[in-house]
């Protein structure tokens, strides 16, 4: 018979020394097996996900926190097997949240909540029209809400007359939010800090307050050759203010499914995705506040500003290609700053199809997208993409990218190009000229629109902000035991 010897396993070996190592202390005798302490931690957290995740729940740093819907799951089915369920897979309503009843705006009574409102000086973008909701929300929750800012206040306290607005601090954004920042609040001693644009929270800890803080995308980390490459001094800043935001907050918010893998797959933390809470994005029903140089027009709209990510070079680009099949056309671009623009247009020759409305305000710019024939949207990343529900608001056909964000909000409510081919932008925008296309997309609009209640992102905020209260009332005790 012949023997042959084998090496151990590492993880084998790993075990047997364990158990040869004498304990420091206890009854069971010197040569009983110990666990190192780290091991024991993980082995701890790792039995504490998996439950979290049997039960629905979401574990972020020790506060257990109710998942507030069935959640995208990225697997490999067979063909048989029937999708899985998501946030937008069908519509909520109020009544459909067993878990946040009970919980209300009640629990936000009397709490001191400050907020970066920054954000406040930039209207037309999205990071604005999030602020102005979820701090209108605040106030209907009768939160002592408290707008924290590094400009004067005084033109833009009638937005909000019954929060207290309080500016201070250097105009550099940085030096603000990471020195002068942490000591207000430490001065101040507020219950919830929230910074709801993706920049504001400071590095340095709280512990008197607890922090919140709202990534709605990664876009930067995601296209780094546009924003970070090519903008050193824009990427310095940047990633300062995110690593802070997902390292050193007690809670991060996030606006999609899509936002929320990213954050996953940077940092490893598990955000809590919230839909936005919208105003009524109806805008009036007449016609007549529609500019005179596009009333009675047939034309396309465009509401995405100047981000590189928006890819106006490649619209204008398919634009000019999709108007000689379709002369009567023209574009509209909502907003100012399209100058930089002017080059290319005219190489294009579209001097006479463009119109650039400027600065509009809410009603005027809802007027002007109502009047279109369909609103193209070619984004090459988004963290949510908030025109898309404006135009299944106004009833009209979209043209988007099957990317990031945008698929998981439009559904099957689009028309889905390639954003960086300008043929397959011209194609698509040609398709809106089928009325049964454009009315099959209409009606699908309006069903997609029915998946972002304002009533369940404000109970879900609500939720959130409670727990986060909670938590903050349960750090509190600990300190004075």
């Amino acid at each position: 018979m012949r023997f042959e010897s084998r090496p151990w396993p590492r993880g084998q070996l790993r075990a047997r020394a364990r158990m040869a190592m004498p304990s420091r202390s206890g009854p069971q005798g010197p040569w009983r097996a110990r666990e190192p302490k780290r091991s024991a931690r993980r082995r701890r957290r790792r039995n504490q996900r998996a439950v979290a995740k049997v039960q629905g729940r979401s574990v972020i740093g020790l506060l257990p926190v109710p998942c507030l819907g069935p959640r995208t799951v990225e697997t490999k089915t067979k063909k048989d097997d029937p999708p899985r369920e998501s946030y937008w897979t069908a519509p909520i309503g109020a009544k459909d949240l067993d878990v946040t009843s009970g919980i209300s705006g009640k629990g936000l009574e009397g709490a001191s909540i400050a907020v970066d409102a920054r954000i406040i000086q930039v209207p037309g973008i999205g990071f604005h029209t999030y602020l102005k909701a979820t701090v209108r929300c605040l106030l209907e929750m009768k939160a002592r809400v408290c707008l924290l800012t590094n400009f004067p206040t005084a033109r833009y306290e009638e937005l909000f007359p019954a929060a207290e607005w309080v500016g201070f601090g250097s105009r550099r954004n940085l030096v603000w939010e990471q020195y002068e920042l942490p000591r207000f609040l430490r001065k101040r001693q507020f219950e919830l800090y929230w910074a709801p644009a993706n920049n504001g929270m400071p590095f340095l800890p709280l512990k008197q307050t607890w922090t919140i803080s709202t990534t709605h995308d990664l876009v930067p980390l995601r296209l780094p050759r546009l924003y970070l490459f090519r903008r050193p001094a824009f990427a310095a800043p940047y990633l300062v203010w995110t690593m802070a935001a997902l390292f050193r907050s007690d809670t991060v918010l996030t606006v999609s499914e899509s936002s929320a893998r990213d954050i996953r797959r940077v940092c490893g933390r598990r955000a809590i995705v919230i839909p936005p809470v919208f105003d009524d994005l109806r805008g009036p029903e007449a016609a007549e506040a529609l500019p005179d140089e596009i009333s009675g027009k047939t034309y396309v709209v465009y509401n995405g500003g100047l981000d590189p990510r928006k890819n106006v070079p490649n619209l204008l680009a398919g634009f000019a290609i999709a108007s000689r099949e379709w002369p009567e056309l023209r574009l509209v671009m909502i907003g100012d700053g399209y100058s930089v623009f002017d080059a290319a247009i005219d190489d294009l020759g579209l001097s006479g199809r463009i119109v650039r409305t400027g600065y509009v305000h809410h009603e005027t710019k809802q007027a002007i997208i109502q009047g279109a024939v369909a609103m193209a949207y070619p984004s090459l990343y988004e963290g949510f993409g908030l025109p898309l529900l404006e135009a299944f608001a106004a009833g009209i056909p979209v043209l988007t990218a099957a990317n990031s964000s945008l698929k998981e909000v439009a559904g099957d409510a689009a028309v889905y190009v390639d954003p960086r081919d300008p043929a397959s932008i011209a194609g698509g925008l040609v398709k809106m000229r089928d009325p049964e296309t454009a009315a099959d997309l209409r009606a699908k609009g309006w069903e997609r629109l029915a998946h972002f209640d304002p009533i369940v992102s404000r109970e879900r905020l609500a939720a959130e902000l409670t727990r986060a209260v909670q938590g903050q009332e349960r750090r509190a005790s600990r300190r004075v035991r």
